[in-house]
């Protein structure tokens, strides 16, 4: 094994980032999941799109462009969420259409960036550069120790608003750097299914998950578990029919998602 990873060292990259994403991913879907914010985070894989466009026409990291960008809408979105909730979604729309147009210009003004497009919209898993695996594992760090520490503050946020005034927790605060610890999941989550697939990364998991856990703590680890078997399936069919990695993983994922309500409605259960 260890001799197949030297002669195939992108493999390794591959195989490294596939646990990391999928770290990344049950911790980050679930609370996306949780806190009914999907289609948050589609406006922002979209909107992160603008600063992959831009970070490809000034030439620095893809992932950092990306991350910048998405920092900048998850502040955005905060504000909007405690100031005009009722209109979020309007703005989420805007900023969805804006940052896919933004990267697009962008692109075609970097000559020779434009047969790269699709890796971007659909995802490469072994193009994963070593780079960017060292950006995940310090996000994946980062988010475990936050998770950790402020678990209860967490769930007081998005689920128990009398606790946060009684406990004095600042609401906003925790709100703003909840949806921005969101956003970079989704822009690490990006390297395997692209910003058009992105949603089905992290959201199918940790709904699945939820079917079987009785806390947010064993949905966000089974959660990770389920990532990480549809990323290496989709991964496998890639391989063998020359397929699109991103493309495979979210069939493998809708797939077992349909399977699974199948036979939830086959036994009885419902929900």
């Amino acid at each position: 094994m260890i001799d197949f990873f030297q002669n195939y060292p992108f493999l390794l990259n591959a195989f490294l980032a596939s646990i990391l994403i999928s770290f990344c991913s049950g911790i980050i879907g679930s609370l996306v999941v949780s806190s009914k914010n999907v289609f948050l985070t589609g406006g922002v894989a979209h909107g992160a799109f603008g600063g992959v466009g831009l970070a490809l026409f000034f030439g620095f990291n893809t992932t950092f462009g990306a991350s910048i960008a998405a920092i900048l809408m998850a502040i955005l979105m905060a504000y909007v969420t405690l100031k005009y909730k009722n209109v979020l979604d309007s703005y989420v729309a805007a900023l969805w259409a804006l940052g896919m147009a933004v990267g697009v210009i962008c692109i075609d003004l970097s000559k020779g960036y434009g047969s790269d497009l699709s890796s971007y919209l659909f995802g490469s898993l072994i193009a994963v550069s070593s780079q960017d695996l060292f950006l995940i594992v310090f996000f994946d760090c980062f988010l475990l120790v936050f998770i950790c520490i402020f678990y209860t503050e967490i769930l007081s946020v998005f689920y128990d608003k009398e606790f946060c005034q009684l406990k004095q927790i600042n609401t906003p605060l925790f709100l703003t750097i909840m949806f921005i610890l969101m956003s970079l999941g989704v822009v690490m989550s990006m390297s395997v299914a692209g910003l058009i697939l992105v949603i089905s990364i992290l959201s199918i998991p940790a709904y699945i998950a939820g079917f079987f856990a009785p806390s947010l703590k064993i949905q966000m680890l089974l959660s990770f578990i389920f990532s990480l078997i549809f990323i290496w399936s989709g991964f496998g069919i890639s391989y063998a029919f020359d397929l699109s990695i991103g493309a495979c993983v979210v069939v493998v994922s809708v797939c077992s998602l349909f399977f699974i309500l199948f036979i939830r409605k086959l036994i009885g259960v419902e929900r």
